[in-house]
């Protein structure tokens, strides 16, 4: 998906807040939760969700959606990670 379908696509679903944000390289954000709702953009690199029954991989051009107050953790792939999101509150 191109940025700017990204984009289109979260606006028609209420999303708003565009942040980009630049993972380092095997970083790990331990298990914790948002009170808002999360679609992102993976725009470069190798980005992880870990959830307690499953670990979802993403790479450079996938997306996903995370749902306020589910546990997860962050982890970018050996070469970082930069992802486009936003939130729904």
């Amino acid at each position: 998906m191109t940025e700017a379908e990204f984009r289109a696509q979260a606006i028609a679903n209420g999303f708003a807040d565009f942040q980009i944000k630049q993972y380092a390289s095997d970083i790990d954000v331990p298990l914790h939760t948002h009170n808002f709702a999360v679609t992102l953009l993976v725009t470069a690199g190798e980005f992880a969700l870990q959830f307690e029954d499953r670990k979802a991989i993403f790479q450079t051009g996938e997306c996903c959606n995370l749902a306020a107050n589910v546990m997860h953790a962050e982890r970018a792939g050996s070469k970082g990670a930069v992802v486009l999101l936003a939130k729904k509150v």
